[in-house]
């Protein structure tokens, strides 16, 4: 049976000599290098933006609270620290009325104090080391968190 006309020109356009691409013209790569020239073009005829006006301004960010089955999605700011990400994922986690509850700690917000301040972040739920408050989230190299309560001096 004869190929259709879309399959041979798919099979002509990755080709290019190259037995692999004519298997599979569709591959990733092969595509990329029929686009490089279209981008090094664009690239040439002067972007609207150039790549220093580029930053990030929001990150979004998952945080997974102890003992709860799905994570709190959150967006932040790109300049926002560890401890804003714990004070936006406890209220959050509250606002959303999620289950089980979270208990504050003494010195939380009852007692006057910062709702997060109970509450340590981790990469994961396997790792010891919490987070500095100080730290940029943008810094850290992840964007899922685990947020679990503060150990207390006397376990600690």
């Amino acid at each position: 049976m004869p190929a259709s006309g879309s399959t041979q020109a798919l099979a002509h356009r990755g080709g290019g000599g190259d037995p692999a691409a004519a298997e599979h013209p569709h591959c990733l790569h092969h595509l990329l290098e029929s686009v490089a020239p279209l981008r090094v073009a664009a690239e040439g005829a002067g972007a609207t933006a150039p790549e220093a006006d580029r930053r990030l301004t929001r990150l979004l960010v998952n945080v997974t609270v102890d003992r709860s089955l799905w994570p709190v999605h959150l967006v932040l700011s790109a300049d926002a620290t560890v401890a804003d990400l714990v004070r936006a994922a406890v209220a959050a986690y509250v606002r959303e009325g999620r289950r089980p509850p979270i208990h504050q700690h003494p010195g939380g917000a009852a007692d006057g104090g910062d709702a997060a301040d109970g509450f340590e972040l981790h990469f994961s739920k396997y790792s010891l080391e919490s987070l500095r408050p100080e730290e940029k989230v943008l810094d850290l190299g992840s964007r899922n968190f685990f947020l679990c309560a503060r150990r207390s001096a006397a376990s600690a």
